[in-house]
């Protein structure tokens, strides 16, 4: 088998060869000119000496040559390894020390940037240009797609992340994992080929990764491409330039649109599905995209672990400040801090995952390829799961997120969970976000400091007396800040997530 050909071939199928399959302001390519990129690059892949297993490293703006050059590192036999482009040379090096990539693809413009950095991570890689290089293949032959069989178990791509506390590794993927990239699509969404979809998030994450790439090509739907990280106003342009009809973004970009206003546009009210991932959404910042669009925020929940969704709302069923009910054939349990598994509605856990689109392991300096994926203990045992990620089930079967494991709060031997605080938060005009942390006092006791994040103008002062104000009536005592923090915005990763470890180490 081959996932490349299992996603372009099942698309080819559905959508024929002149439906746009990927466009975006560089170019656009049709489903039959996509299938003839991808054999021209996979081609000269094989031709330059790409053997079976090889990494090949992208860092590159999200353009059709990306998505080429995902599809036919994969064809070929490789493992496609997109790198996000606001990497630090040092990010850079440690990455390509964990990959020894067989090749670097970039655009021009990275050239400074990654020339060190390969030097150091992989002084045996070679450095492919797309303005020169991949120009230069698009010039070959027009042959069939030969895709290179590989076993289910074979890996395809890598997913890179550093999670909340910036150390980076590889989330490795099998071939066979992508045949599940579609169950979202079909289940949360009821997608067709006459979507199309527009992704805010770069290429290099999970999230876009597994819908706007293999999802939607697979069911021959067309995916929208934001070649730079979005702005609001970039955002807003590519909306009435295209007219998405599903468009997946993140929390922090919802509220950024719906801040500037631009939420407001006509576009915004013509879309079909609006998605979020990434990190939990806030029924404050749902309820305003609704007010302003006509349409509910479907709030959805997976990892760079997971092809695609374990909890997910829907059209049909879905609920304010849930990430929704599991996926079909997604098994999930919760386990309490002695570790037995919650069945009582109402209790928070540890979330467990059971699916059979999980990754094989993660790949880091001591995991290389050629050796076994590495699957600590604490997260993979016995088939399960362990996102890192506390829950609560509802009695209608509804689940709630509650924050990371490891940014529970024990405060005199009670668990507070910081949603529970920041939600509390809800409705306050002029506060912007909040995140809660523990922090050691003199005396090494720990308690609750809350960092409140204004809105642009807002009196200090005043937002620190509203909050006080309001968590006092809402929570018990036991569950109060005893320290605020004023912040201008929150330390935050790529993908939108709150860096609560960034603000321990402020508080140290």
């Amino acid at each position: 088998m081959n996932a490349a050909e299992h996603v372009l071939m099942g698309g080819l199928r559905v959508a024929g060869i002149e439906k746009p399959a990927v466009v975006c302001s560089q170019e656009s390519l049709t489903y039959g000119a996509l299938t003839v990129r991808v054999s021209q690059f996979t081609a000269a892949l094989r031709g330059a000496g790409l053997c079976p297993g090889d990494r090949v490293a992208m860092l590159m703006l999200d353009t059709p040559d990306l998505v080429v050059l995902h599809l036919a590192v994969m064809a070929a036999g490789g493992v496609a390894v997109a790198v996000s482009t606001r990497s630090t040379p040092a990010e850079l090096r440690d990455i390509f020390t964990v990959m020894s990539p067989f090749a670097v693809v970039i655009d021009d413009e990275f050239t400074e940037l990654v020339a060190g950095s390969l030097a150091a991570g992989a002084p045996a890689s070679r450095l492919l240009l797309r303005e020169r290089d991949l120009a230069a293949w698009k010039t070959r032959p027009d042959r069939a797609l030969v895709p290179y069989s590989r076993k289910p178990a074979d890996a395809a791509y890598w997913v890179m992340t550093s999670g909340t506390t910036g150390q980076p590794k590889a989330v490795e993927h099998r071939h066979d994992n992508v045949l599940c990239c579609t169950d979202y699509l079909d289940h949360g969404l009821a997608a067709t080929a006459a979507d199309r979809f527009f992704a805010t998030s770069r290429l290099h994450f999970a999230y876009a990764l597994g819908t706007t790439l293999f999802g939607a090509l697979r069911i021959g739907a067309t995916t929208i491409l934001h070649e730079r990280w979005p702005t609001p106003s970039t955002v807003a342009a590519t909306m009435d330039l295209y007219k998405p009809t599903v468009v997946f973004s993140v929390p922090t970009l919802y509220h950024k649109l719906l801040e500037t206003g631009l939420s407001q546009k006509a576009v915004f009210r013509t879309v079909r599905r609006y998605v979020s991932a990434g990190e939990r959404l806030s029924p404050k910042i749902g309820a305003a995209w609704e007010t302003a669009t006509g349409r509910p925020v479907l709030d959805a929940m997976s990892c760079s672990e997971l092809v695609h969704k374990i909890f997910t709302n829907t059209p049909t069923s879905h609920r304010a400040g849930s990430s929704g009910r599991p996926m079909p054939g997604v098994q999930v349990r919760l386990i309490d801090h002695d570790g037995a598994e919650v069945t009582n509605a109402g209790q928070t856990g540890r979330l467990e995952v059971h699916a059979p689109f999980l990754c094989a392991g993660y790949r880091t300096v001591d995991a290389p390829p050629g050796n076994p994926a590495h699957r600590p203990c604490d997260r993979f045992k016995n088939g399960w799961f362990a996102t890192g990620d506390q829950y609560l089930r509802d009695e209608d079967g509804f689940f709630y997120h509650c924050g990371r494991s490891d940014d529970m709060l024990k405060i005199a031997g009670l668990w507070v969970s910081p949603s529970e605080i920041e939600d509390a938060l809800a409705g306050i005009p002029f506060i912007a976000e909040a995140a809660a942390i523990s922090a050691e006092t003199l005396a090494g006791l720990l308690e609750i400091v809350l960092y409140i994040a204004p809105v642009s103008g807002a009196d200090d002062e005043a937002t620190l007396a509203e909050a006080r104000e309001r968590l006092s009536r809402s929570l018990p005592r036991s569950k109060l800040p005893r320290r605020y923090v004023i912040v201008s915005e929150l330390p935050r990763t790529a993908t939108g997530k709150i860096q609560r470890h960034k603000l321990r180490i402020g508080m140290s």
